[in-house]
């Protein structure tokens, strides 16, 4: 089978500087809080243009701090889209809060109009998700957000890196998150997680949420809890960031092939990005009889996976907690999405073996 994920493959093409750096922080002592933790920090606040970053366990802990931090609790209710992974909606509850679930467009982005019809007095926040690697219109979340007073959190975790307008991803709104863990394009040796801002009082709050609720001048105000990223974590990141590029490139090129053999099918692909626009954290494609498609692709040796099956207001834990709204399009592309392998340690010869297998099945008009 053509591997969906290859982190053994890239631990292989970087052993020598995953292991030195390990064998740094193990000789240090430091496991938490040692230097490699700030040191990793700025690099994060400089590809996002941010002022702070604040190294964390996972983005959903990102999340939770943001809202946390921005003061959203029971009452209030926060905009999400209805299609995204499960943490942007779980987040919300956690605090108190009552998610709104908004349709998405064609593009997976957030349907601004069908946001507006649901807008209520209690609406304190949205949440914009650059879904699969995609930056999305950023200046019109940001002025809708304005117009409507809401507080504006991007849910980054699956655009590190990618720039639309000269925007970074990380850089929207009050509050940034990204995500780290092993599914990601920079991925970390276990989770991780970061949030950025240019308020110095959201990062200082996420830190002491971090820490058990202690602050950097060592009071404990409020109950937080263990949030941190370890020392081998933030150092093994540093490394692997240094290729970001190089693996960026690496997966539009992917891409680009995949829509060549897809052009003329009645498959839904992403679209071509102008430079960094898209960063294919995921390559997918809305296709009719998706499951069969799948099938047909196991066959031919080719892994692939779903994001996501179901709407996030759909959700066992969603349906059974307080919400409101719903998306049409959500619900329908559930039904149709479909990933395939887009890491950038597939051989050339896998990626035309996926390429004969997309073109071989009936789904492309011959």
């Amino acid at each position: 089978m053509i591997p969906y994920f290859a982190l053994d493959r890239e631990f292989e093409a970087l052993r020598e500087p995953i292991m030195a750096r390990v064998e740094e922080v193990f000789g240090s002592g430091l496991l938490l809080q040692g230097p490699w933790i700030p040191d990793f920090e700025r690099e994060l606040a400089a590809l996002s243009g941010r002022r702070y970053a604040v190294a964390l366990n996972s983005c959903a802990d990102a999340l939770f701090f943001a809202f946390a931090a921005l003061g959203i609790g029971p009452r209030d209710e926060v905009m999400v889209p209805d299609f995204s992974f499960a943490a942007t909606a779980s987040t919300v509850l956690r605090t108190g809060a009552v998610p709104v679930y908004v349709d998405i467009g064609d593009d997976y982005a957030l349907d601004l109009d069908h946001a507006g019809s649901l807008l209520s007095p209690a609406t304190k926040a949205i949440v914009h998700v650059g879904l699969y690697g995609r930056m999305g219109d950023a200046a019109a979340v940001e002025r809708f957000a304005e117009r409507h007073r809401l507080l504006l959190v991007e849910d980054a975790a699956q655009t590190l890196g990618a720039v639309r307008d000269g925007r970074p991803a990380g850089s929207l709104g009050v509050v940034s998150c990204f995500s780290f863990d092993p599914t990601k394009a920079v991925s970390a040796p276990g989770s991780g997680g970061a949030l950025l801002t240019d308020d110095l009082e959201i990062a200082e709050s996420a830190y002491a949420l971090s820490h058990h609720g202690k602050t950097r001048a060592g009071g404990f105000d409020v109950v937080g809890q263990n949030a941190q990223m370890s020392s081998i974590v933030a150092a093994v990141l540093s490394v692997k960031l240094a290729h970001e590029e190089q693996w960026l490139r690496a997966r539009q090129r992917i891409a680009g092939a995949y829509s060549d053999a897809l052009a003329g099918s009645p498959a839904v692909m992403p679209e071509r990005p102008a430079d960094r626009e898209h960063v294919f954290h995921k390559y997918v494609v809305r296709v009719p009889d998706r499951d069969g498609i799948r099938a047909a692709l196991e066959e031919r040796g080719v892994s692939t996976r779903v994001h996501y099956p179901t709407p996030l207001s759909a959700l066992p834990f969603a349906a059974a907690s307080p919400g409101r709204g719903g998306g049409e399009r959500a619900a329908r592309f559930a039904t149709e999405v479909l990933s395939l392998p887009v890491h950038p340690y597939l051989r050339e010869d896998e990626v035309e073996r996926i390429c004969s297998a997309l073109t071989e099945m009936y789904l492309v008009a011959t």
